[in-house]
């Protein structure tokens, strides 16, 4: 008898909710390490991302099933602004 293999998808396994602990603080300092170097940020402009309600909403997101989310950041060649898109 043969089974299928395990679906896995962002959060789920096939198709069941897995909700796994998730840390904010570290999901912090893994946005104060990458950020500044991808995108070229200072580390103090950076203080806007984390309000009061960071921890919570990233926790909510996390442990959220749901798809997955791409940004691209375009550089506009005729003014030299980007454009970001999700």
């Amino acid at each position: 008898m043969f089974m299928d293999p395990p679906t896995h998808t962002n959060g789920t396994i096939n198709g069941d909710a897995v909700v796994e602990s998730f840390d904010p603080l570290v999901f912090r300092k893994y946005l104060l390490s990458l950020l500044p170097p991808v995108i070229g940020a200072d580390p103090a402009d950076l203080d806007t991302l984390f309000v009061d309600e960071f921890d919570e909403r990233v926790g909510r997101f996390a442990t959220e099933a749901g798809g997955v989310i791409y940004v691209v950041k375009i550089k506009n060649e005729a003014d030299g602004e980007f454009l970001v898109f999700c």
